[in-house]
């Protein structure tokens, strides 16, 4: 119970604990003073109403008054200079020094009746408060228990006479051997053990008492009837006696009835102020609730919002662009129907199959940031992935600008797309080259660092990069920098602060998207004139010597002829075009719009050399489940997988697709036609 952690962590500093210290510094003193007046107006000076307050009352002896003093004095100094012990230490001696000499060779004056002396609970008494005054205040739990046990006893030894004198029993208070203890005696000692208690208020049960808390309220507010309650009965009954108003019987009837009485008033007052606390704490937990409620209702709406408004951004600026794209490719097809001209024809063809190529690139761009992409993730160093970046950087980078290395991750290999990197990294260079305007520096580093959890950039919410070992590359420039309202938008879709027409606002959230994509992360840090700060983080896959980072060939390919091949899309127009193509080169193709009639096709015709099929199809069979059962069934045939947003994490959790060659919509001839001949020839995705 003397533990200070079970009581509030702030009310050690409580303004209470103040004034209860204050009360044990007049207690201390008035005892203190109490024992100084007896000792000299009452022994030196003779004056006997200071010796003993009545004539048959018990004296205080001199060694009884000097302990006091001296007690009284240790509390005060144990107050007023809590850190230095030595005084209090010294007046404990004593003390004890004074008991030795009272118990054996006490002092005699011709005031002295026969029974003057110190009693064996006088002597207790003052033993007791030396030892609470000789040891440590500070250091072990133990010792504050300690102290509080000692005191508590003490406070025990002396209530038996204080309560002889309220009910006149001399019992309690002459016995010769014992009790023996002046009035005075009694309170002076009564006075230092409350000082002695009220000293650290904030421990034992004291503590507990002067507690702020519910229970420690209620248990204040029942206490004067828990104290005062049997004296004020037991007093009346004793009246009773004296004056002879009631037989013995019934006075302790009466003195039962109001013993009852008094107990069931405070169990009741107790049961009251606890159901009214407990009515409290319910009324405010359920306010607690309806806040917290009406919190999460607030910040789910918010939410949605800032969705449908980001939302309508990216629907506006991808429709913006894919029209932009289809009227290149509509009116460069119209010019073909209608020109002639074979060079004209030929002009038509080039710029509808770049706005094509084009518009293949945005999608690209919105999948990588949406994490549906595919990416070829394969064993990289980055520096040296860096230095052609930089090559491509320096045709556009102004003669004003400078641009500063410091590359430092030659033996750590990450695992990522090694093309999509590039175009990252040539994003956020040409972002800090447009921050420069008049001029500056771009320093570009790589480093390999441990870093704790913490947030990086994601659409409309913050995502945490788990704590691990990852290389980050940082691209820092002198430029602007940015204000806060302006970084927390920095990687929104078609967010920019550029000007019309001088950029999408797809540079940052195209770059967050990759990182993520890569179990990474990017981190933003700006201030207004201070520059900005761009890194991306991706996970340390190992340590090795710098291996250069070899693009995957594209495959020098002959048209091949002869091969069956079923392609298996729901979109026709797109199964006729690469119909078309392969039949340009010389195989034989069927077409089937679902899995359904790939099985139908298989299981009633010839088995064809290789299935092209689409990832996502209407129907209950999806194309991994088809790829599946043609691989039990028609082992002989090959499989391509294709789709516009496959998940390379997907495919990675189904474990029969891991080695398919796969296809990422929109698909060029030359691509195709490289596919077709890898997958014939037997050889397994990269």
């Amino acid at each position: 119970m003397s533990d200070t952690h079970l009581l509030p962590p702030d009310f050690s500093a409580s303004p209470v604990i103040a004034r209860v210290r204050r009360s044990a510094l007049v207690l201390a003193a008035m005892a203190a003073v109490i024992a100084l007046f007896t000792l000299l107006l009452g022994w030196i000076a003779g004056v006997q109403a200071l010796v003993r307050l009545d004539p048959d009352f018990p004296a205080m002896v001199p060694e009884t008054a000097l302990c006091i003093m001296l007690g009284g004095l240790g509390v005060i100094w144990t107050i007023w200079r809590p850190r230095q012990l030595v005084v209090p230490q010294v007046c404990g001696g004593l003390i004890l020094v004074l008991v030795a000499m009272a118990l054996t060779q006490p002092i005699r004056t011709i005031a002295f009746r026969p029974l003057d002396s110190m009693s064996v609970a006088t002597a207790l008494a003052s033993v007791l408060v030396a030892t609470c005054l000789m040891l440590p205040r500070e250091g072990d739990p133990s010792l504050a228990r300690l102290h509080t046990t000692l005191q508590s006893l003490g406070l025990s030894v002396v209530m038996v006479p204080v309560l002889g004198y309220i009910f006149d029993a001399e019992a309690l208070f002459a016995n010769a051997v014992y009790t023996s203890m002046a009035l005075h005696t009694a309170l002076g000692f009564l006075a230092l053990f409350l000082a002695l208690l009220c000293e650290r208020p904030a421990q034992g049960w004291v503590g507990v008492l002067l507690s702020p808390e519910r229970g420690s309220e209620m248990v204040r507010r029942i206490l004067p009837v828990i104290i005062f309650g049997p004296i004020i009965m037991c007093s009346l009954t004793l009246y009773a006696t004296y004056h002879e108003f009631m037989t013995p019987n019934f006075r302790l009837a009466v003195l039962t009835f109001m013993m009852i009485c008094a107990t069931g008033v405070a169990a009741l007052l107790f049961a009251h102020q606890t159901n009214l606390s407990e009515r409290r704490a319910a009324a405010v937990e359920a306010s607690l609730r309806r806040s917290e409620l009406a919190r999460a209702q607030t910040e789910l709406a918010m939410s949605r919002s800032q969705k449908v408004e980001a939302l309508g951004k990216l629907v506006g600026g991808v429709a913006h662009d894919f029209n932009n794209s289809l009227a290149v490719i509509l009116g460069n097809l119209e010019l073909l129907e209608e020109d002639d001209s074979a060079a004209a024809r030929q002009r038509y063809i080039s710029e509808a199959i770049a706005a094509s190529n084009s518009a293949a690139h945005l999608t690209r761009q919105l999948l990588a940031y949406g994490r549906r992409s595919r990416l070829e993730s394969l064993p990289n160093v980055l520096d040296d992935l860096i230095t052609p970046t930089l090559e491509m950087f320096r045709r556009v980078n102004p003669a004003n600008i400078e641009i500063v290395t410091d590359l430092d991750t030659d033996h750590a290999i990450v695992m990522l797309d090694s093309a999509n990197f590039q175009q990252a990294l040539l994003n956020l260079l040409i972002n800090a080259r447009d921050a420069m305007p008049a001029g500056g520096r771009i320093t570009l580093s790589t480093r390999v660092e441990t870093l704790a959890q913490e947030s990086v950039a994601g659409f409309d919410q913050s995502e945490d990069l788990p704590p691990g070992t990852y290389v980050t590359v940082s691209v820092r420039d002198n430029g602007t920098g940015m204000d806060a309202a302006t970084l927390n938008r920095a990687d929104e879709p078609f967010f920019t602060t550029k000007g019309i027409h001088e950029g999408t606002g797809l540079g940052l959230s195209v770059v967050s998207g990759f990182c993520r994509q890569s179990e990474g992360g990017l981190r933003l840090r700006s201030a207004p004139g201070a520059g900005t700060t761009v890194s991306m983080a991706f996970p340390l896959a190992q340590y090795a010597d710098p291996l250069p980072a070899v693009p995957r060939p594209r495959p020098s390919v002959t048209p091949g002829a002869g091969a069956d091949i079923l392609i298996v899309d729901d979109e026709i127009r797109v199964s006729r075009v690469m119909a078309r193509q392969l039949q340009l080169d010389g195989h034989r193709v069927r077409i089937a719009l679902n899995a359904e009639q790939a099985l139908n096709v298989l299981s009633t015709e010839d088995a064809p050399d290789l299935v092209l099929s689409d990832l996502v199809m209407p129907g209950d069979m999806q194309g991994h489940a088809l790829a599946e059962t043609i691989r039990e069934r028609w082992p002989q045939t090959r499989i391509v997988l294709m789709s516009g947003y496959e998940s390379a994490r997907r495919r990675r959790e189904i474990f029969g697709l891991r080695d398919l060659v796969f296809l990422q919509k929109p698909v060029d001839r030359a691509t195709l036609r490289a596919t077709v001949l890898q997958a014939l020839n037997g050889d397994e995705a990269g």
